[in-house]
């Protein structure tokens, strides 16, 4: 059993004392004495209390208290294990382990050894003491029953909470939490629909992303956006449905509660978005990509379903000569998907002299086209940017209304004076740096040209008329810079092939 500190007539040598904290940062919800300071505060107190001046503080800042995976106590270990400490100090027994296979791990790394492990609360542990071995071990049993009967109650808690609708996961951007439900965020909220509203527009994340941080929108944590799969997985949380999901991982339960808090976007918006994003993805299909060096990389798709089609090798000859096969389309079509696509593969070298002629007839088609075409003075990114401007003054009429507000609150009493030092100056900053975006994109207005057809054309032809004396990897880089894709048909009854020609008019 422990031998109380009191009562113990062990005396630990002048070695530096080793100080081991294993506690998650101070959140909140977490009471004081549940911090990781009031822990660390408990061991210095207690060894200055004694008289120990000479200690090495050795903290892992750990998610959860069970968390086995701890730098710290392996830098920890290996200096005891050379002759640096010979006592570990901890607040409680359960910060070193939680668990029997944890103790008799801890016991196992300092077998041989001299080292003594002392809990301020429950006293002397001497882990190479026989005579304390199998009531310790008996103890960690009783520790690691009371931790796993303690989560048993917790998870209860939790289902039975979203049970009854209540939002028991991580509050999601857009929204904050009001005694347990979600209410909309009043900037959070906006950010959201911006980016909605940007997608159904037909930007792509990446453009939208670099919008937001032209207006001065943040993330839930107050940084810049950066990453495009952060608002993908965004758009797809049904939470912004009004939808509330919990899966107990525990009890292998998944709990849906429908209209628990006020929704963002409507059904119809949500289904278009999510096509709007999968349609827009380089593998939508989710196929196995490998670089293949030929012209054609990752430019062939079904032209029956638009599936996008692999190119993979089929044989190496004893020169060494590769060939490559485009692979039959693995798509299910039909009403009720009962049938798979009927596109059959072909060999590249079958394909590419057909690849060829439709661009010769394509170069024709362009010489055509060049000599009538007009003008079009339709200009999307004129349009583009003419949006970004609008969206840019209302962002800075949103940020001088909220400092107005922020005035009226601090005169009637509302805010202090500590709160709106700390939100009017930051506003303030966004709001120049706004005017600055706002001037750069006026000039940039000024400066476009009209979109003209007819260099577009030139630049095409100039493209393509010296590329059979291009590397592979220069020709297809080509080829993909002017085409959105190469249509294969290839069934039983059907051959054709037909070139998509990229939208370069933005």
């Amino acid at each position: 059993m422990y031998k109380p500190f009191s009562q113990a007539d062990y005396k630990p040598s002048d070695k530096p004392k080793a100080l081991y904290l294993r506690k998650s940062k101070k959140t909140r919800g977490k009471t004081e004495i549940e911090t990781i300071e009031s822990h660390l505060k408990q061991l210095t107190d207690f060894c200055k209390e004694q008289g120990w001046n000479d200690y090495v503080i050795y903290n892992d800042y750990v998610a959860k208290s069970t968390n086995v995976n701890r730098v710290e106590y392996k830098k920890m270990l290996e200096a005891c294990l050379a002759g640096k400490h010979d006592l570990i100090i901890v607040t409680e027994e359960s910060r070193l382990y939680r668990t029997v296979n944890e103790q008799t791990n801890v016991y196992e790394e300092l077998k041989g050894t001299d080292i003594a492990i002392l809990s301020i609360r429950e006293g002397y542990i001497f882990p190479n003491d026989r005579n304390q071995f199998l009531t310790n071990i008996i103890r960690g049993a009783m520790n690691q029953q009371e931790l796993e009967n303690f989560a048993y109650r917790m998870n209860v808690k939790v289902l039975a909470s979203a049970k009854e609708g209540v939002y028991v996961n991580k509050t999601p951007f857009g929204y904050v939490k009001d005694k347990d439900k979600l209410i909309p965020h009043p900037i959070e909220s906006k950010t959201f629909r911006f980016i909605v509203d940007k997608v159904l527009e037909g930007y792509v994340i990446a453009e939208i992303i670099g919008q937001l941080n032209q207006l001065g929108y943040t993330t839930k944590s107050g940084k810049k956006w950066k990453d495009v799969g952060t608002i993908t997985r965004m758009l797809s949380n049904r939470v912004y449905l009004g939808e509330s999901h919990y899966y107990s991982k525990m009890f292998d339960e998944d709990v849906i509660r429908r209209d628990t808090h006020q929704s963002l976007l409507t059904i119809e918006e949500f289904q278009e978005v999510h096509n709007m994003i999968k349609s827009r993805s380089r593998n939508p299909q989710g196929i196995r990509y490998t670089k293949i060096n030929t012209v054609l990389d990752r430019l062939v798709v079904c032209g029956k379903c638009g599936n996008r089609l692999p190119i993979h090798k089929s044989w190496t000859n004893k020169e060494g000569v590769t060939s490559y096969q485009v692979g039959k389309c693995q798509k299910v079509i039909g009403e009720y998907n009962e049938k798979k696509c009927p596109n059959k593969s072909i060999s590249l070298n079958e394909l590419l002299p057909h690849f060829y002629n439709a661009i010769e007839s394509y170069k024709e088609a362009l010489r055509e086209e060049i000599k009538s075409v007009e003008i079009d003075t339709t200009n999307d990114k004129k349009i583009s940017v003419m949006n970004h401007i609008k969206d840019i003054k209302n962002r800075i009429a949103e940020i001088q209304t909220e400092i107005q507000n922020a005035k009226s609150y601090l005169i009637k009493g509302i805010l202090t004076e500590a709160d709106y030092v700390g939100l009017v100056p930051p506003l303030e900053k966004d709001e120049k740096e706004l005017k600055v975006t706002l001037e750069d994109n006026e000039r940039l207005l000024a400066s476009l040209s009209e979109y003209d057809r007819s260099t577009v054309i030139q630049n095409a032809i100039d493209l393509l008329s010296n590329i059979e004396n291009e590397s592979i990897e220069d020709q297809n880089r080509i080829y993909r810079l002017l085409f959105e894709s190469l249509e294969l048909v290839n069934t039983e009854d059907e051959f054709e092939i037909r070139l998509k020609e990229k939208d370069v008019s933005h």
